[in-house]
């Protein structure tokens, strides 16, 4: 499935050079140029070397018509109040009141290089082979080439980045550009579709670092489980060597140690003596010296049947 910001990315065009007369007191900045000059628009970061020529025959322009920054909708500046298609896309307009467009209009005035650009929707793309010549606008054109037809103008917009030789919007007091550039592309398309995918690169670079993060925290529980569950502590080095095993070899040294655990014959526990009788080991203990029973005796006889129904309950 296409990325579709590069699919938009791919019809966004830069337009010549833009003038952004003085006003008059009390009247808003206006800003008016040739879009495009009806010819062979080339070095575009997707449609190559060879170029684009976009057939004026039938284009759709909205009226009025958006001017943004930056092509975002969200940040409008200023409005397309006239355009002329004969033979060439001519553009005028009014800028915005707003605090976003004033300060364009000031950046311009203080010879900032703004560019603008255009997106062009085409209802049908033409290759033309090399060696085959085409005429759209008036003009001939050989080929390879590639035609936009059937077109629509969706905006304009003024962007910050990008600029080159070729194209910049200059403000002018009451006057027309002395030197009017020649109808060029520009890398704006290319800087923007690089920084998407930078942005793109950024965000699954932090989906891992979360994802290594979760998975280790995992890990640590899992090991502090595991001591509770065997009932030992394990040494420093041992848990290093837990956390570093990847999660299949993980599995199976836990499940060993489980196994293992489990197979341990239980503690014999020495059968507890009554208080009152405690005193009878201790004569049998200390082998007749110092208070010894006599055998054959009836208290010796009592704790050898005594011994012997402990031994008999223990088993």
């Amino acid at each position: 499935m296409p990325d579709p910001n590069e699919e938009r990315l791919k019809y966004l065009f830069n337009t010549t050079a833009i003038e952004v007369p003085k006003a008059e007191e009390g009247q808003k900045r206006k800003f008016k140029g040739t879009a495009y000059a009806g010819g062979r628009v080339d070095g575009h970061w997707y449609w190559g070397r060879s170029g684009v020529v976009f057939d004026l025959d039938g284009i759709e322009i909205d009226k009025p018509t958006a001017l943004l920054e930056e092509h975002f909708g969200s940040s409008r500046i200023g409005v397309v109040q006239a355009v002329d298609t004969n033979g060439k896309i001519d553009v005028s307009g009014d800028f915005l009141t707003n605090a976003k467009a004033q300060e364009i209009v000031q950046d311009s005035d203080d010879g900032f290089p703004f560019q603008m650009s255009m997106m062009i929707d085409p209802g049908s793309v033409e290759e033309v082979s090399q060696g085959k010549t085409v005429t759209v606008n008036g003009q001939l054109f050989e080929g390879p080439i590639t035609i936009f037809r059937q077109n629509r103008i969706r905006e304009f917009t003024i962007c910050s980045t990008g600029a080159d030789r070729n194209t910049s919007i200059k403000a002018f007091s009451g006057k027309a550009n002395p030197n009017p550039t020649k109808e060029d592309t520009d890398v704006t398309e290319l800087e923007q579709a690089q920084a998407a995918q930078k942005q793109a690169e950024t965000e699954r670079d932090n989906a891992l670092a979360e994802l290594n993060k979760f998975k280790a925290q995992k890990r640590t529980d899992d090991i502090a489980a595991l001591e509770v569950e065997l009932k030992t502590q394990f040494s420093a080095d041992d848990k290093t060597a837990y956390t570093n095993m990847d999660d299949s070899v993980f599995a199976f040294t836990a499940k060993q140690l489980r196994q293992f655990s489990a197979a341990k014959p239980p503690e014999q526990k020495t059968p507890a003596v009554p208080p009152h009788l405690a005193h009878l080991f201790s004569h049998q203990a200390t082998g007749g010296h110092g208070g010894q029973v006599p055998q054959g005796s009836a208290l010796d006889q009592a704790f050898n049947q005594f011994a012997a129904a402990q031994q008999q309950g223990a088993k």
